[in-house]
């Protein structure tokens, strides 16, 4: 057990052995009274590195279980749900919020003294978890728990992601196709004009809206755009293959080479 003074009152707070998914949960008492677990995870930027921790009020996975004893803060009627994920890096941690920020069960953000009490305590659990002998076990761990669904998340994005740049690809060609036709209609017409003036023609050839001289200037835009959105998807899609193959070497780590036995 240790403690943590805050701006609601000290904190006392109590640690469990991991459980078999490698949650930590702590028990809050004094302050704040309630339960945060702490776990390892993967980054949320890149799925294939598992050098994060991620600490939720309640539940240790909210989208897989209820969560159960929600903290409230110094008697207060209240209770508040809400992550955070410590990254781990070469200097000081990262810190990042797990989703919408603390709220409380009615869906409203936490008052500013009880969000800052809630993340003190959070960040003083994820740094209690990193600090812990056996934390590179439970980064293995994660990897093996999380590792089976990221793939299978990423198999289902990889070909949404291909499908979004090819269409936006096959967009941007058909609205430069489309420009090139009616400039040549425009100056089709404009020649005719200048060869023999006439009231139509001259309607034709007006930048009114959806005009041939509107379309010529906006088509060329349009183009643009879906050229920017194939770009978008295609940096997306390299971004999934290169976390699916990351993960493809957590799932099958490369063995070193057997001699082969002599007779």
């Amino acid at each position: 057990m240790f403690s943590l003074r805050t701006a609601s009152g000290t904190v006392r707070i109590a640690p469990s052995e991991p459980d078999g998914t490698g949650a930590v949960r702590y028990t809050l008492t004094g302050a704040v009274k309630g339960c945060m677990h702490a776990v390892a995870t993967h980054n949320p930027s890149d799925w294939h590195e598992f050098n994060a921790i991620r600490v939720s009020l309640g539940a240790a996975n909210h989208m897989e279980e209820m969560p159960a004893g929600l903290p409230r803060v110094r008697n207060g009627r209240r209770c508040y749900h809400g992550s955070i994920v410590r990254l781990a890096t070469d200097d000081e941690p990262v810190w990042r919020p797990g989703g919408l920020g603390l709220r409380d069960t009615d869906d409203r953000d936490a008052p500013p003294r009880t969000g800052q009490t809630l993340e003190n305590v959070m960040r003083a659990c994820a740094d209690d978890y990193a600090a812990r002998p056996d934390f590179s076990r439970l980064l293995a761990t994660a990897k093996a728990r999380e590792t089976p669904k990221l793939r299978k998340w990423l198999a289902d994005m990889i070909p949404d992601a291909e499908r979004d740049m090819r269409r936006c690809q096959a967009e941007a060609e058909a609205h430069r196709r489309r420009a090139r036709q009616v400039t040549a209609a425009w100056w089709q017409a404009a020649r005719w004009c200048a060869a023999e003036p006439a009231p139509l023609l001259a309607l034709v050839l007006a930048a009114t809206r959806g005009s041939l001289a509107d379309q010529v200037h906006y088509l060329p835009l349009w183009a643009e755009i879906a050229d920017e959105s194939a770009q978008f998807y295609r940096r997306r899609l390299e971004h999934y293959r290169a976390e699916e193959a990351g993960l493809r070497q957590h799932r099958h780590p490369s063995r070193p080479a057997v001699a082969a036995a002599t007779p």
